[in-house]
């Protein structure tokens, strides 16, 4: 069992659709054949062979390894590094199930909210890092969720840093406010994204209508480099700061990062429970002051099947102080990750677990519709 446990450590892997349990009970044997079907070079299958018989041979006789698999991020956001730094101090304190077992969070690699709020539904992961305004779409059937029910999957255990929506136009553009985008080319990220329902809400707001902007749906990355080429005015992203492409065109002379309204502001927080007054500090964009705007927070989510009793032991170690001490120096945005705003934008009900824990620690709990 240790053996499996630390190949599946050496490997970080997705495990497969078959292994859907919540606990995961693995089978060793399934899983190491999985992974031997998954390596591509014939010759390296050979070469692995006899030390995959050894380790059979030893899984065969080991019990199931209970493990939650959480889904991340990809290695170049923050997700990642801080649900890996996560992961590895619930480890680090031994969180066990009912029965006594030993449970393992295992950090997996993905490519975000998106994807991660997906592989809950599918019961390919039991906790996730998603943001604030792609749970609630998700929750409610909105966006690209429009065609799912997972009202009864998805639960939140708490809120753990902002992430900052900036405005992105370029330089020599002449645009100063969201009101001087009439006209201009615009990315509002991928169709059905987080970031698409955020931006046409804060036009809306605004006074532009769809047909006022030509709208562009591009990845952050992708309307980056088209900025960079002349062929977009503005974007939008939202992301923990500083986002380095954009750091890298306001650095270039190619883009500026400008701010909200006040006014603006208060209108989509009055109407939006996930989204909330933030600015981002002087300096981050080479600003002499902060740059007013709202924040999302990066949320972790459960489903809502998993044992009451583990999520209480996962939300009570989250907020312990030497774990959130380890998060600030293991991360800088893990140095955001405060108890005061552990329920900060959350607007899908609580795990009872995690509600059972901030009701003892006298949290006041905002009731969210089911």
């Amino acid at each position: 069992q240790i053996l499996c446990s630390l190949l599946m450590r050496c490997l970080s892997f997705r495990l497969p659709l078959e292994l859907s349990i919540s606990p995961v009970s693995v089978n060793c044997r399934y899983l190491l054949l999985s992974r031997f079907a998954m390596t591509r070079s014939g010759s390296i299958r050979c070469a692995k062979l006899s030390l995959l018989a050894l380790l059979l041979s030893l899984c065969n006789s080991a019990s199931a390894e209970q493990v939650l698999r959480f889904g991340t991020g990809g290695e170049n956001g923050s997700y990642f590094p801080v649900g890996s730094l996560i992961a590895a101090e619930i480890n680090r304190r031994g969180l066990k199930a009912g029965s006594g077992e030993v449970i393992e969070v295992i950090p997996q690699r993905s490519n975000g909210s998106v994807a991660n709020i997906n592989d809950l539904s599918a019961n390919l992961l039991e906790i996730g890092l998603a943001q604030a305004d792609v749970i609630s779409l998700a929750y409610r059937g909105m966006g690209q969720f429009e065609n799912t029910d997972l009202k009864n999957t998805l639960r939140a255990v708490g809120s753990l840093y902002l992430e900052s929506l900036h405005l992105v136009v370029r330089a020599d553009s002449g645009i100063d406010s969201i009101t001087d985008l009439t006209e201009k080319r615009v990315s509002v990220d991928e169709l059905g994204s987080g970031t698409q329902i955020d931006a046409e809400a804060l036009l809306a707001a605004s006074g532009l209508s769809l047909e006022d902007i030509k709208l562009v749906y591009l990845k952050p990355d992708d309307s980056i480099e088209r900025m960079r080429r002349g062929r977009l005015d503005a974007i939008f992203i939202i992301a923990g700061f500083p986002v380095e492409g954009v750091k890298q065109l306001v650095e270039d002379g190619v883009g500026r990062v400008i701010g909200l309204s006040e006014e603006l502001v208060a209108q989509i927080t009055s109407e939006h429970l996930y989204m909330l007054s933030h600015s981002i500090p002087a300096g981050v964009y080479l600003n002499s002051e902060k740059i007013d705007t709202l924040g999302v927070s990066a949320q972790m989510i459960v489903r809502s099947d998993i044992s009451a009793e583990v999520v209480y032991e996962v939300t009570g170690i989250l907020w312990d102080e030497n774990v959130l001490h380890s998060l600030a120096v293991g991360h800088p945005r893990g140095a955001d990750i405060s108890s005061r705003t552990a329920l900060r934008g959350v607007s899908i009900p609580l795990h009872p677990g995690a509600r059972r824990y901030y009701q003892e620690q006298g949290y006041t709990i905002q009731d969210v519709s089911q």
